[in-house]
């Protein structure tokens, strides 16, 4: 009996310690357990009717009449703004706008402050004044046709075309309402048509609305037959002054090699704005482009 003892005091330590020593182990695996939240839901969305997003479109439309913007500009990849602005990295400028088609649009360097790029239009024309190229451009803002010179393709219509998105005419406009998804974002998209000819229906525009707010997210615009003319993006809506309105809009022209983000610093909505404001004046030693000449003269050549 004397050695039977020991053996089970031995035996029960033995448990005791393996006990222990699983115990401690298992401690030591939880505390080192990793617990992953999980993935963030997506924004509820919101439900809207064809007319809803009409008349949500048509009364922010309405409600703007001039705008005189604070902004930085910056080019993006393979943005015809490159051969302008590339060697530059803290670009600002002004857009003034003023409906139903003036706008003017200026760049300029930093520090001093000097301009490298003032455009202006009225609606039916255009000027462009580059001063480090000693050029001054002007044509039609139907002018459509790409220029051997990249720089050419500026025009200031294709900025205020992303700015002012028009109102909707159910009366006379024909269009289209749809669902889509997008990067894993939700959208409305209304597509208005051009009138209908011989050769069918083309889309004229088409706005995206984000399901989450029901702002604007997107605005394509398109040419004859359908030709995909312009992209504009818009976030980071902020309210300046009682006006919803995006400070982050992304512009590419892909039929014109040309793209630009805008950065809206400071805006003020419907204040008036002086006539004077929108006239460009050739600078005395410019080199005048008129580009309707060009073209004639390419053609000419060609022939």
């Amino acid at each position: 009996m004397r050695n039977v003892l020991p053996a089970i005091l031995v035996k029960t330590w033995a448990s005791l310690l393996l006990a222990a020593a699983i115990v401690t182990t298992s401690g030591c695996a939880v505390r080192r357990t990793t617990t992953v939240a999980p993935a963030q839901a997506p924004a509820p969305s919101m439900e809207a009717s064809a007319n809803d997003l009409v008349g949500r479109l048509n009364a922010w439309a309405d409600k703007i009449h001039t705008f005189t913007a604070t902004v930085d500009f910056e080019p993006t990849a393979g943005s015809v703004y490159s051969g302008v602005i590339k060697e530059y990295h803290d670009v600002k400028g002004f857009i003034l706008v003023k409906k139903p088609a003036f706008v003017r649009v200026i760049g300029q360097a930093p520090v001093i402050r000097t301009n490298i790029f003032d455009m202006v239009s009225n609606g039916e024309t255009f000027r462009l004044n580059l001063p480090p190229k000693h050029k001054f451009i002007v044509g039609p803002t139907t002018f459509t046709r790409p220029a051997k010179n990249a720089l050419e393709n500026l025009r200031p219509q294709h900025i205020l075309d992303a700015l002012l998105i028009p109102p909707i005419d159910p009366a006379r406009e024909k269009f289209s309402y749809e669902q889509a998804e997008e990067g894993g974002r939700r959208f409305y998209v209304l597509t208005v048509f051009q009138a209908e000819g011989a050769d069918g229906m083309f889309p004229l525009r088409k706005v995206w609305f984000d399901r989450t707010n029901l702002d604007v997210a997107r605005l394509q615009i398109y040419g004859p037959q359908g030709a995909y003319l312009e992209d504009a993006q818009y976030s980071d809506y902020q309210d300046f002054q009682g006006t919803r309105f995006p400070a982050a809009i992304r512009i590419t022209r892909p039929i014109d090699d040309y793209g630009l983000a805008i950065t809206i610093q400071k805006a003020v909505f419907n204040q008036e704005i002086a006539p004077e404001k929108f006239e460009l004046k050739k600078p005395d030693g410019a080199e005048l482009v008129e580009l309707s000449a060009v073209a004639q003269a390419e053609d000419e050549h060609g022939k």
